[in-house]
């Protein structure tokens, strides 16, 4: 072997043992740096591991500090809900216990007062009971006079005028009958006068709401009141309001007339003969009239009949004044509405 040879084998070995370190020492670095990887890698899990461990402790120590908090304000809120409720509940029977009295109070002074008005409800009822039968035995008297005298100055006419026909007498029945057709002239007169009032009221409380939506219709085109606001014609219509006759007097004065005219009925029935009951109505007192006198029979005063006939007239008559005095009062109700809350001012302005 030449020497060129035994160097080029060296050579060759050489590089031969060159690439095998090379390459077990590429090896051995890339063992190494994938050991050390790893081991990073192990030690990054371990630190988040570790982070999470922590965290996780933290977000349980920080949700049973809260947990401690709500339940410590919670028994705090608890305590002080308690403690309102209690002195809500102190303040209510406070506040009962006062009611209470207030009520047993006002229990004692209602009826003292009811007592008190019962007393003198008792002492107005037994001075009106005088008076109407001072009223009755006033009427009988002079029912009684009127015909006595009508009978004296018969028989002082008879006597001094021999030659004259005697003045005409009137007996108990016929007098007493001239009475009542006075009583219903004067009832039939006065119904149609309160029915002609309550008409003209009724027709200027039906006429001025009409009357004001035509002029407000007419001031909005400029045809009337040109310089006047909406306020000023509600005012105005509200002075006209005023000036309607009001009719309360009269119907608070004919409430009064009507109750003399049924009391004197009454009166009226009694002279015929027939007693009133108390609490008996005149109509039921006429017909029990008319009842005793037709169970007469022969002995039937047909005056009599004719008399309660003209006493039920001047009854109905006055029922129908009792319906005119209810429609006058629904007339000045809606009259005092008008006043007070009129319909032009609850519609709101225009």
């Amino acid at each position: 072997m030449t020497m060129w040879q035994l160097t080029g084998v060296i050579v060759i070995v050489a590089v031969v043992l060159m690439v095998t370190v090379v390459g077990w020492l590429i090896v051995h670095h890339t063992r190494q740096r994938k050991q050390l990887i790893e081991e990073r890698l192990e030690a990054v899990r371990r630190l988040a591991a570790e982070k999470a461990a922590a965290e996780k402790a933290a977000a349980e120590r920080t949700l049973a500090e809260q947990a401690q908090a709500t339940r410590i304000a919670a028994e705090r809120m608890a305590a002080k809900r308690a403690a309102v409720e209690k002195a809500a509940a102190e303040k209510a029977r406070l506040e009962q216990a006062a009611v209470e009295q207030a009520i047993a109070e006002w229990a004692v002074a209602e009826q003292s007062e009811a007592e008190r008005v019962q007393s003198q409800r008792a002492e107005v009822e037994r001075r009106e009971a005088e008076e109407v039968e001072a009223r009755m035995r006033a009427v009988e008297d002079a029912i009684t006079e009127w015909v006595e005298a009508e009978r004296d100055g018969s028989r002082l006419a008879a006597s001094a005028m021999p030659g004259k026909p005697p003045r005409k007498t009137y007996t108990r029945t016929e007098a007493i009958h001239q009475q009542v057709r006075l009583t219903a002239e004067q009832v039939e007169k006065e119904v149609q006068e309160m029915d002609f009032i309550k008409n003209r009221i009724q027709a200027g409380v039906d006429f001025l709401p009409i009357e004001f939506r035509q002029t407000i219709d007419d001031w909005k085109v400029g045809k009337v009141f040109r310089r006047s606001t909406f306020d000023d014609l509600k005012l105005k219509f509200r002075y006209k309001a005023y000036s309607l006759e009001d009719g309360y007097e009269l119907l608070y004065m004919y409430s009064e007339w009507l109750a003399q005219q049924q009391q004197k009925l009454r009166v009226f029935v009694r002279l015929m003969g027939t007693s009133v009951e108390k609490g008996e109505t005149i109509q039921a007192a006429i017909e029990r009239a008319e009842k005793n006198e037709r169970d007469k029979y022969l002995e039937m005063d047909v005056d009599v009949i004719f008399t309660l006939r003209d006493i039920r007239g001047i009854l109905e008559k006055l029922i129908s004044m009792e319906n005119i005095l209810k429609e006058l009062e629904d007339v000045c109700r809606r009259r005092s509405e008008q006043i007070i809350a009129p319909s032009w001012e609850a519609k709101g302005s225009l």
